[in-house]
């Protein structure tokens, strides 16, 4: 086994993957590089009150007569 292999059966295990086959093996080496890519794509430079949640105002409707 590869080094690579060794971490991803690590990954694997820690997440209760005990039994995959060669197939099992593909998809998660996949799904795990897609995960990593998605995390690098978030901004660490933000701060909670950066969240949009926290100043976005919905609009008020005025009722009409």
């Amino acid at each position: 086994m590869t080094e690579d292999h060794d971490a991803l059966q690590h990954e694997a295990e820690r997440a209760g993957l005990t039994q995959l086959t060669e197939a099992h093996w593909a998809q998660f080496a996949k799904a795990k590089a897609s995960a990593e890519q998605l995390i690098r794509g978030i901004p660490r430079h933000l701060h909670m009150y950066d969240e949009p949640a926290h100043i976005f105002q919905a609009e008020r409707r005025r009722e009409h007569d």
